[in-house]
């Protein structure tokens, strides 16, 4: 059923189309987003590449707005306590920018939170039988979970803009994590990764430059 549902998100959209058209959006139209096309961009996310095929991740699209504003208030008095810091003193614009785009997202129809469930391999196992630290771990493993969180996202994203919205990928209001995943009540093993604000695009997006494939190509 989910493929047939992320097959009809993508028909008559070609891939270069719906992969070179995504920009980030971070405007939107009050219009409110069908649940049926909040399933097939979940749909299509559940199909991204990832670790053992443990598919460690969950999704809650968050159509309350009461709800949607409680997070961007926990996003805010995560910040408050920041901007608290004696390390942060005379940083009152730096918390300022990063209020700023750490919260707009309450002001779209809906928002996708998606959180990570713990994944062990054979390999992590092996590794932490050697008792390394968190950091050496991750540099021989690169966090295979948060790897396969990113790839959904992206595909959310992408079908997102298949299906005529716009969409913003976020972790910035990850740093009010603890409160948030309270406030949407996840699983207790869950982790907040990113938020995906979604809705009809306000205004034109306009896509980002990238660099040119030959900046970040090899041959060997």
């Amino acid at each position: 059923m989910d493929e047939t549902v992320c097959g009809h998100v993508l028909e008559g959209v070609s891939f270069s189309a719906a992969v070179e058209g995504r920009c980030s959006v971070r405007r939107f139209l009050p219009e409110a987003v069908p649940r049926d096309h909040i399933r097939a961009m979940v749909a299509c996310a559940t199909r991204a590449a990832n670790a053992g095929n443990a598919q460690c991740w969950q999704f809650v699209a968050v159509e309350d707005e009461a709800t949607r504003r409680a997070m961007a208030a926990a996003v805010d008095t995560a910040l408050d306590e920041v901007a608290a810091w004696p390390e942060c003193a005379g940083r009152a614009a730096d918390v300022k920018t990063v209020r700023a785009y750490a919260t707009f997202f309450a002001a779209a129809p809906v928002v996708v939170a998606v959180c990570v469930l713990p994944y062990e391999s054979r390999g992590d196992q092996l590794l932490r039988l050697r008792g390394l630290s968190r950091e050496d771990h991750d540099r021989l493993r690169q966090r295979p979970d948060l790897q396969s969180i990113g790839a959904a996202v992206q595909l959310l994203c992408t079908a997102a803009h298949a299906m005529g919205y716009g969409s913003c990928w976020m972790t910035a209001p990850v740093i009010a994590a603890p409160a948030i995943e309270e406030l949407l009540g996840v699983e207790a093993d869950a982790r907040l990764a990113a938020v995906v604000p979604v809705g009809r695009p306000a205004g034109r997006p306009r896509r980002g430059p990238r660099r040119p494939i030959d900046d970040v190509l090899e041959f060997r």
